[in-house]
C-alpha cells in the first residue's frame, strides 16, 4: 500500500483546471508545454487514486485511464476523449522539433472541457466512495 498526499493530489487536480483554460490562449513553445503538463499530470493523479485504493496496476498511460473508468472515476466516454490526446506524448517527448501546432491546438481545445470536468469526476467519486481511503495521508487542517 502507498500513502497518497492528499494535499498533493487536489494542487494537482487544480493545476489540470488551470491548465485547460490555457490551451485556446497558447502557442508554439508554451502550446507545447501546456498539452505535455496536461496528459502528464492526469496520469500522475489517476496513479495517485490507483495507489491510493489500492486498484489493478496499470502498464501504460491509457491503462491509467481505463482503471479509472472501469472503477468508475470518470467516464467511459470522457476518457475515450481524454485518451485521444495522448498519441501527442510521443511526438512531444520524441518528435518535438516536427510537432504541427495549429492540429496540437485543435487537439487539446477539443478536450480542454473534459480535462477541466476531471476535478470534478475525481472529487465525485471521494464522495460517493464507499471504502476507507486510509491509504491517503491526513489533511493538514
Amino acid at each position: 500500500m502507498y500513502f497518497v498526499d492528499k494535499e498533493l493530489l487536489i494542487e494537482r487536480l487544480d493545476y489540470i483546471e488551470k491548465l485547460s483554460h490555457e490551451v485556446e490562449s497558447q502557442d508554439g513553445f508554451a502550446l507545447e508545454r501546456v498539452c505535455h503538463m496536461l496528459i502528464e499530470v492526469t496520469v500522475d493523479v489517476g496513479n495517485m487514486i490507483i495507489d491510493g485504493f489500492i486498484l489493478r496496476d496499470p502498464g501504460s498511460y491509457s491503462d491509467v485511464m481505463d482503471i479509472m473508468a472501469l472503477e468508475g472515476v470518470m467516464s467511459e466516454e470522457n476518457k475515450n476523449k481524454i485518451v485521444e490526446t495522448f498519441e501527442w506524448r510521443q511526438k512531444l517527448q520524441r518528435e518535438y522539433t516536427n510537432i504541427d501546432h495549429q492540429s496540437l491546438k485543435e487537439d487539446f481545445t477539443k478536450a480542454k472541457d473534459l480535462y477541466a470536468q476531471f476535478k470534478q469526476e475525481v472529487y465525485r467519486f471521494f464522495e460517493n466512495e464507499n471504502q476507507s481511503i486510509t491509504a491517503f495521508k491526513a489533511d493538514k487542517n
